[in-house]
């Protein structure tokens, strides 16, 4: 959970900082949606609750580590 609270923290600085971009912004949103629908999947094939925990902790480590990186998603 304090992993997860740094993203929103990191996300939120680099809005009130201005260097947030609108392609950051939407992943934000399709990162949830993304994540509602790999839970699901994961509760289909028979996994529990630990699981999905397991899988989301490892997804927000991987934005942890772009975030502090000052790596910015930004449209091509």
């Amino acid at each position: 959970m304090a992993d997860a609270l740094h993203v929103i923290d990191l996300r939120l600085r680099q809005i009130a900082a201005g260097t947030g971009t609108a392609d950051e912004m939407f992943l934000v949103v399709t990162e949830k949606l993304e994540a509602a629908e790999e839970a699901r999947t994961i509760f289909f094939r028979g996994g529990n609750s630990g699981e999905v925990l397991d899988h989301c902790r490892k997804v927000v480590a991987r934005n942890v580590e772009r975030l502090s990186s000052g790596k910015i998603i930004r449209s091509a």
